[in-house]
């Protein structure tokens, strides 16, 4: 629950307090709870005073001195009125519009800003991150999976910055597609300065992200916290190149955090860059051993929302039905055949931990869709070939 009436009661001043939120940027998913279960909305906490806040033992005294600092300073509106007349939105986390996947990661911020538009929600997204100072080699493949994915309708995310993350966003914008770039400051601060036509690039054909406010300058540990959203917008994350302490590293902690799924380019075992990623690969992540098959892959396992996408109009009662399921339940419809199957198995195509599956495994048992064979296999069911057979004939009119 998280302020769930707050636009019945005024938009306008609560958008304001939510600008004050992100200038904060100090209060928690789990603060922000606190808040609500504490005050009927967000006006009342800023209307509140010193003494009232430090009674409610919600807060630390910094955050209470910046709560009282943001709604004195006068210079604070005037940069929340000067983004309105700009092409920056900001977007609350109590907003529809609000990312879903970034929504469910345990510290999301409690507003966005964006110049552009955010990725479909149907797309399968990836993000591609890797050194700055990356090889030939690695620029080379950073921007072919850019432009397969780009030209796949796969949504690449990344930081914009020199090398790898820059390579492959560049890639997807000249194929036509959609790249999302996420900053370490205000969307409106092009950092580096080098990026400027790719920044432009994604103003027309993509967007920018950033919870911080606009105008705010890039520093060190604005980086480390922008990495949590990169790998939070997205389904997988691709790693080419990274050295042995490298920034790119935590964004692959918060993606395992997360549950993402992590690839890894392999190089060679002489450059100082092959380190991080035949690490990676050493302890356990997917190997992106040909480019198109990693496309391929990552289509077959995050691409089916968008084959589902519109089935409203359809008039084959079973994509009508494929509708009705969740994502995780289509990816297990897509991978199934005439073998029996392991959870551990189809955990593996699906890209889920198999354990995860037990449960959506039974619900699709009670519905006929999957039948148990006992000591822990599975096989499909008469339902789910044909709801397979649905799936793929529909992917054929919409890919072919």
């Amino acid at each position: 629950m998280i302020f769930e009436n707050a636009y019945k009661m005024d938009p306008c001043e609560e958008a304001r307090n939510y600008y004050r939120l992100a200038v904060i940027n100090d209060i928690s998913l789990d603060k922000f709870n606190q808040m609500q279960n504490y005050y009927g909305s967000l006006k009342e906490v800023f209307a509140a005073s010193e003494e009232e806040l430090r009674s409610t033992g919600l807060f630390t005294e910094l955050q209470i001195a910046k709560i009282r600092w943001t709604t004195k300073e006068k210079s604070l509106m005037e940069d929340y009125e000067r983004m309105l007349s700009s092409d920056i939105r900001m977007i609350p986390i109590t907003d529809r519009e609000y990312p879903v996947m970034l929504k469910e990661i345990k510290d999301p911020p409690l507003a966005i800003f964006l110049k552009g538009e955010l990725p479909g929600n149907y797309m399968p997204v990836i993000s591609v991150i890797g050194a700055r100072r990356c090889t030939g080699y690695g620029e080379s493949v950073s921007h072919r999976i850019g432009e397969l994915a780009g030209a796949s309708g796969i949504a690449v995310v990344s930081g914009m910055a020199r090398g790898i993350d820059s390579m492959a966003q560049i890639g997807a914008v000249e194929a036509g597609g959609y790249s999302l770039a996420v900053l370490g400051g205000g969307v409106d601060v092009i950092y580096p300065k080098e990026s400027l036509k790719l920044y432009r690039a994604l103003e027309e054909k993509g967007g920018i992200l950033s919870e911080f406010p606009p105008g705010t300058q890039p520093l060190k540990p604005y980086f480390a916290m922008r990495n949590r959203l990169i790998s939070g917008l997205s389904d997988a994350v691709c790693v080419i190149e990274a050295k042995e302490q490298s920034g790119t590293l935590i964004t692959v902690d918060c993606a395992l955090d997360q549950g993402r799924e992590v690839y890894a380019v392999p190089g060679r075992i002489c450059d100082h860059t092959s380190f991080g990623t035949n690490e990676l690969i050493r302890q356990g992540a997917t190997v992106v051993s040909d480019v198109q098959l990693f496309i391929q892959d990552v289509l077959k396992k995050y691409g089916i929302m968008r084959q589902v996408r519109s089935l409203e109009t359809k008039d084959d009662p079973l994509q009508k039905k494929l509708a009705t399921f969740s994502e995780t339940e289509l990816k297990i419809i897509a991978n199934l055949d005439e073998d029996s199957f392991t959870l551990d198995m189809m955990g593996e195509k699906c890209g889920v931990p198999g354990m995860e599956l037990l449960g959506t495994c039974l619900m699709l048992t009670e519905q006929e869709i999957v039948v148990s064979m006992g000591a822990g296999r599975f096989k499909a069911g008469k339902k789910g070939l044909e709801l397979k057979h649905a799936l793929e004939k529909l992917n054929d009119m919409q890919y072919n």
